[in-house]
């Protein structure tokens, strides 16, 4: 688009590229050049303090189909699964919306599942997640991936769930 008294000619974007690849290296005619000169970035980093790392859960997502997609149904399954666990269900979620406990009956479900273990005391270790993760294949149910859950300082190094 040409606009009157700015634009030399009205060029296709074909013509525009074109043109710049013609000028690439080249001074500007009109405007005064700018030389960058340096030796690259530097950016300065502080030390940091290691912090504290402490594994607190996992993040179990299933491939889940049956029972009519019953969040219910699935939680029950799940907490019958973890009862000789040191990691304990704390929450399900389809979609980011959580369905167990206490969802809300009308939420559309699909069949991919977030089950959050937690340890309720933190004293968890990663050997009891491949425990729990080993009682819930042997039950029937598919694992597509999991995330361990960290706590930083105290501090949740992980995205909390709706209503965490």
């Amino acid at each position: 688009m040409a606009l009157e008294g700015l634009s030399e000619s009205e060029v296709s974007t074909g013509t525009f590229t074109e043109a710049v690849i013609a000028r690439l290296g080249k001074k500007p005619s009109q405007f005064t050049p700018i030389h960058y000169v340096g030796k690259g970035i530097h950016v300065e980093t502080g030390k940091t303090v290691p912090a504290e790392k402490k594994f607190i859960g996992i993040d179990v997502f299933l491939d889940w189909d049956e029972e009519g997609r019953n969040p219910d149904t699935l939680g029950a399954k799940l907490e019958a699964t973890s009862v000789n666990q040191k990691l304990k269900l704390k929450m399900i979620t389809n979609r980011g919306v959580k369905v167990y406990p206490e969802g809300l009956p009308e939420t559309f479900c699909t069949d991919h599942w977030r089950c959050r273990f937690t340890s309720p005391d933190k004293s968890a270790n990663y050997a009891d997640a491949l425990g729990l993760m080993k009682a819930m294949v042997s039950s029937g149910l598919d694992i597509i991936k999991t995330e361990n859950l960290y706590e930083f300082d105290g501090k949740p190094g992980y995205s909390l769930g709706q209503g965490e």
